[in-house]
């Protein structure tokens, strides 16, 4: 996605952000769609309701409606996309790839916003095998990336998510998304955005605002204020293009797993592990699950053998013999087997004493694993876990009105953290019928994510407003304790903590200045 994805929903008819013409909402919203047919095409100014019904589906209860979807083939049309609106006071609302499943698909912020879907322009620009960066267009997806890679026989590859592999490079870096890999923090390892503004103008930050300034691709900050972070997780422009700093793979690589049943000795583990990360042991994101997440992903909710729900604790004990309470996963990897050895001495002293003997898997001779660039579906299981009908060989969430919602926050890289943050996210969905889904994820060496997972069965009634409520309860507890959202998808438009500073009314005087009829994404919290 190219904004974040808080909306707000409306009611009704399209309406013009500012209308000082005296036309009708339908007649100003028919002009704009004439002049976005004579920009694009006709083929690319779609209104069929099925494509548009589709665009309006998230993987939880949502009421926007779309009167039509855009779909630019490059910057200039982009830039004439956004003209037009500005022209009409038509709002619009861009998505890269539409897989932010969880956080609010492709839905729009607001009702009445036309989609503009950045799908087409799926280009990779540039590669620098020594220098190792990847500079591509919004629509280029991980799958594409990595098979672009391959194909060009490169030994760098980019950090891959726990989602689908369709999604967009852009969008999730722009939503701050997490990684596996050595670039855990994505963001982190960014530059040189391109960024169409809501007015049509175009700017480049850092250093490739310079004719011709070879460190654009490498040097993040250029002169002057760096505006790169403005454009994350925000309404005020729309990115086009990104440079990505991949990472070179290494000739040792070790997947390991270890199985923990007692709390207390988890909570230890977290502060062994963080050390282990500050000193560069770990070098790349390794995770925390619980029982409940390793499950979903294995398997869907087993309804014959429980015949209910919520999953009671005999079942979740029955699971447990053979996994445990928590599992604790990530990979090693080192220049040679000398230094990886040192490694593995390191990390099985750190978690001596665990319910499951910590164990490596050697990782392929081609170095292709989901911890060097290789993107997995494998996850997208999880969305199915309420479903009574098997996951399709193609999985769509949305499609297949999987109820899932995220819920991410971040919390000190410490046990006592943990432990206070887990104890609340394990308690609450409970209270709702839920089950706790719950994993730790090393976003640095000093900072986790706790990310929860609210899954349920969309067409099982009453549960969209019940995991509504559930993430709600849950959001704010955590924030009462002092855990904050990472991401805030439409889910969470009612629930943007309040700020104790300037900061908000900060961005709402670069929204007037940069968007003067606020067509873009409006609708959306800027906190």
């Amino acid at each position: 996605m190219q904004v974040a994805s808080c909306r707000a929903a409306g009611a009704g008819i399209l309406r013009p952000v500012n209308e000082t013409d005296g036309k009708t909402p339908v007649d100003v919203l028919e002009a704009a769609l004439a002049a976005w047919r004579g920009a694009l095409g006709e083929a690319h100014v779609i209104v069929e309701s099925e494509a548009l019904e589709a665009a309006q589906t998230a993987t939880f209860a949502t009421t926007q409606r779309i009167p039509a979807i855009l779909r630019p083939a490059d910057t200039s049309q982009v830039q004439a996309c956004l003209r037009i609106a500005q022209a009409h006071g038509v709002p619009v609302y861009p998505v890269s790839a539409g897989r932010n499943w969880g956080y609010g698909s492709r839905v729009p912020a607001g009702d009445g916003s036309v989609l503009l879907d950045l799908g087409r322009m799926n280009r990779v620009v540039e590669h620098d095998e020594q220098l190792a960066y990847l500079t591509v267009e919004p629509g280029v997806t991980f799958r594409q990336a990595h098979a672009w890679l391959r194909e060009k026989n490169s030994s760098t590859f980019i950090t891959t998510i726990g989602g689908s592999p369709d999604a967009s490079l852009v969008g999730n870096a722009l939503e701050r998304g997490d990684g596996r890999g050595p670039h855990a923090d994505i963001f982190q390892h960014v530059c040189a955005l391109e960024v169409v503004l809501p007015t049509g103008e175009v700017v480049h930050t850092g250093h490739a605002r310079f004719p011709g300034a070879h460190a654009a691709p490498v040097f993040r900050w250029g002169l002057g204020p760096v505006l790169d972070g403005l454009f994350s997780q925000s309404s005020l422009g729309v990115v086009t293009r990104m440079t990505f700093w991949l990472a070179r793979k290494q000739p040792y690589l070790r997947e390991f797993v270890c199985a923990v049943n007692d709390d207390a000795r988890l909570w230890d583990a977290v502060d062994r592990l963080q050390a282990l990360a500050l000193d560069g042991t770990l070098k790349g994101s390794f995770f925390f699950w619980n029982d409940i997440k390793a499950f979903s992903v294995t398997q869907q909710y087993p309804y014959a053998s429980v015949g209910r729900t919520p999953l009671p604790d005999w079942a979740r004990d029955k699971f447990r013999e053979g996994f445990g309470r928590w599992a604790i996963s990530g990979a090693l990897s080192a220049p040679d087997a000398e230094i990886g050895a040192l490694l593995e001495r390191r990390l099985a002293a750190a978690l001596d004493g665990a319910s499951r003997p910590l164990s490596f898997t050697p990782g392929p001779p081609d170095g292709e694993s989901p911890f060097q660039g290789v993107p997995s579906e494998a996850n997208l299981a999880m969305t199915y876990w309420r479903k009574r009908t098997p996951q399709p060989e193609t999985p769509d969430p949305d499609r297949d009105r999987c109820g899932f919602i995220w819920c991410s926050v971040a919390l000190p890289f410490t046990g006592a953290h943990a432990k206070r943050a887990v104890e609340i996210a394990d308690r609450v969905p409970r209270l709702f019928g839920l089950e706790p889904n719950l994993a730790l994820l090393a976003h640095s060496p000093r900072c986790l994510y706790l990310a929860t997972a609210l899954a349920y069965d969309r067409d099982a009634r009453g549960e969209d407003a019940r995991a509504h409520a559930c993430y709600r309860a849950l959001t704010r507890e955590l924030a009462e304790a002092g855990y904050f959202l990472t991401r805030a998808g439409l889910q969470a438009q009612e629930e943007a903590p309040p700020v104790r500073d300037a900061s908000a009314e900060l961005v709402r005087k670069l929204q007037a200045a940069l968007d003067p009829r606020g067509i873009l994404a409006p609708g959306r919290p800027e906190t």
